[in-house]
């Protein structure tokens, strides 16, 4: 038997490797000009690799579709698996990485693993189904196969992993859904003067609700909470509580204290409690001017201005769009595969995993759990035949 494996991220990557473990004759396609483009960017190049807190939740599009795979070959699978092949784990909290803190640690020992033997800058042109054999088109020819995994990503990051190759699939029938950025920075105005600036904030997006760091951009907003809620913002608006420790009573009591300070202009009410810039930025959104006394504030004036700080609203224009996201909300249906196998209902034979298809999981290491996940369970089922 011979498998095409077509995509080398992390779900073709690990399906070369899981192939070569079994000994099962293989050739892993890749039309970029190296292995693991993206997953060496993911993480900031530390590689969230998993979380010891999956969970079907925490997962968009089919999801259903991704619970047998993800039971199958768990978290504490995929650690163990890892090891086997010289990948050791540390733990941030809930999220999982290499001890190297390397994400092309993670590229390079899968590629030893499946014995370095990718072929790149080999772009996948189409794929037939003649009988029970499947012909694999490249510009360098025709090759024949008893098996195909098709693992070329979504759209995200772009100018890492080529943006995509749904078209293999949709022109053997399968059903392509609608696409969207997710887990990518926002764009919105009244940003620009707070560029730089990072506060720990509650983010409350609908009844969505993430707790982090925020960065203030120049385009608008970023930082682990605004990617985390990002895949649902646009056209809606979100809004900040920027001391959420304290509540709407105790900032009140804070402010004035400090306002009965003679010396206090309005320029220093928040410096001491809020970032300086940030906090004279709320003080010009709520009208007031930065000369003005402290103690010149009524208490009307004062809930205005805590009202700004446990609320600080801002519409969301647009994102940063495919180019900057993490991952592809949307791809192609899950309805049309056998969530046990990974295989084709349409085309026996035909298997696909990880971010092409209609799956895609929260910021945290999820994503790549069901890359690696929908891999195992594609690869077990195309040897399971034989």
């Amino acid at each position: 038997m011979k498998i095409a494996v077509i995509g080398a991220g992390a779900s073709g990557l690990f399906a070369a490797a899981l192939l070569k473990s079994k000994n099962v004759d293989f050739v892993l396609y890749e039309r970029e000009k190296r292995a693991g483009k993206k997953l060496i960017a993911t993480g900031n190049g530390r590689c969230n690799l998993t979380n010891t807190k999956i969970d079907i939740s925490r997962y968009h599009g089919d999801t259903n579709f991704a619970e047998y795979a993800l039971g199958v070959f768990d978290n504490e699978k995929l650690v163990e698996y890892l090891e086997k092949m010289g990948i050791y784990c540390t733990y941030e909290r809930d999220k999982v990485f290499p001890l190297s803190l390397q994400a092309s640690s993670v590229v390079d020992m899968l590629r030893l693993a499946q014995g370095k033997c990718e072929k790149c800058e080999c772009e996948v042109t189409g794929i037939k189904k003649t009988g029970k054999k499947f012909q694999i088109e490249t510009k360098y020819g025709k090759e024949t196969y008893d098996k195909v995994i098709v693992c070329c990503g979504g759209k995200s990051y772009k100018s890492l992993s080529g943006g995509g190759a749904y078209n293999l699939l949709t022109d053997l029938g399968h059903t392509l859904t609608p696409l969207s950025p997710a887990i990518v920075q926002l764009k919105c105005d009244g940003t620009k003067a707070l560029e730089g600036i990072k506060v720990n904030a509650t983010v409350n997006l609908d009844k969505q609700k993430e707790d982090g760091e925020v960065l203030f951009t120049s385009y608008g907003l970023s930082g682990p909470p605004i990617l985390q809620l990002s895949r649902d913002a646009k056209g809606k608006s979100i809004k900040l509580d920027l001391m959420p420790q304290f509540d709407f009573a105790q900032i009140t009591h804070m402010l004035q204290k400090k306002a009965k300070i003679p010396y206090i202009t309005l320029d220093n009410l928040f410096n001491g409690i809020l970032n300086k810039k940030l906090g004279s930025e709320i003080i010009k959104k709520c009208g007031f001017s930065l000369s003005m006394q402290a103690n010149e504030l009524s208490l009307q004036d004062f809930k205005k201005l805590v009202g700004e700080v446990k609320n600080m609203k801002f519409h969301i224009k647009d994102t940063l769009g495919f180019d900057n996201a993490q991952v592809t909300a949307g791809g192609i249906s899950c309805n049309e595969f056998e969530p046990t196998s990974m295989e084709s209902k349409k085309i026996k034979g035909l298997f696909a995993a990880g971010e092409m298809l209609n799956i895609d999981g929260d910021c945290g290491g999820f994503n790549l759990q069901w890359a690696f996940s929908s891999a195992y369970v594609a690869v077990m089922s195309a040897i399971k035949e034989n």
